[in-house]
């Protein structure tokens, strides 16, 4: 074989392999583009359902607020009566019926939860995001947690109490129309008169504790694991990423 004809065959040889390694990094750029574009998509749906997910919080916040405020009339009202000697006292419906409605919070987040359940994380690139979507719900798990205790205590304990010294029905069918928005003007007028006792007075008083510490103590650190999340989500939509020294790095 002649030099010209190896010359011809190692050009040949280059043009292939360099044809080769283009084919390849041409596959990996664009496998590389719908990765990143399927992190953005996902990131979107993210920062939506948490977004909902917040309002749904406080709207669940400010419900247990009003609650509290029920419970707080009506303790310092039997407690003030009980030190004043007077056998009973007469409340508003509508503020027993509250004593007696313990929501539950329950938030929907579909794309997490189904990237949880496929083992998808890994679709997110930022390490500190996907950490936090992983251990996400341990607040909310505390303050679930905290409502069911609350429940237990107003329909069975604070319940049992209640029966025992007044005719409920009044005020205990009023919940699901307050839930509803559909209590008549009469309903809204209706009061019951409570036969005051120590054991009306200390049940009570827990109930008030238990409410309390619910909407002082444990929406906020929900609060708090959504916010960072978010904050998180909006970096890496905004492209930005931390690299190792710290420092931001802008994206692709």
């Amino acid at each position: 074989m002649s030099s010209s004809q190896r010359g011809r065959l190692l050009a040949e040889g280059a043009v292939i392999v360099v044809s080769i390694l283009a084919a390849f990094a041409l596959d990996t750029w664009w496998d590389g583009r719908q990765a990143a574009a399927e992190e953005q998509r996902v990131l979107a749906g993210l920062a939506e359902e948490f977004r909902v997910a917040r309002k749904d919080l406080e709207r669940q916040k400010d419900t247990h607020q009003r609650i509290l405020q029920a419970i707080e009339l009506v303790s310092d009202g039997v407690s003030d009566g009980f030190q004043n000697g007077v056998g009973a006292v007469a409340f508003p419906d509508m503020s027993l019926a509250l004593l007696y409605i313990p929501p539950t919070t329950q938030l929907v987040l579909g794309t997490l939860n189904g990237l949880v359940a496929s083992a998808g994380l890994g679709v997110i690139d930022d390490p500190e995001l996907r950490d936090a979507l992983a251990t996400w719900g341990n607040g909310l798990a505390e303050l679930t947690e905290e409502e069911w205790s609350g429940r237990e205590l107003a329909l069975n304990e604070m319940g049992r109490v209640f029966r025992e010294r007044v005719d409920v029905t009044p005020f205990r069918n009023l919940g699901l129309p307050i839930v509803r928005n559909a209590v008549t003007p009469e309903q809204a007028l209706g009061q019951s008169t409570i036969p005051i006792d120590t054991d009306l007075v200390g049940i009570l008083a827990t109930r008030r504790m238990v409410q309390d510490h619910l909407v002082n103590d444990e929406f906020d650190p929900v609060f708090e694991e959504i916010d960072s999340i978010l904050a998180l989500i909006d970096r890496n939509l905004k492209g930005d990423r931390i690299g190792e020294d710290g420092e931001t790095q802008p994206g692709l």
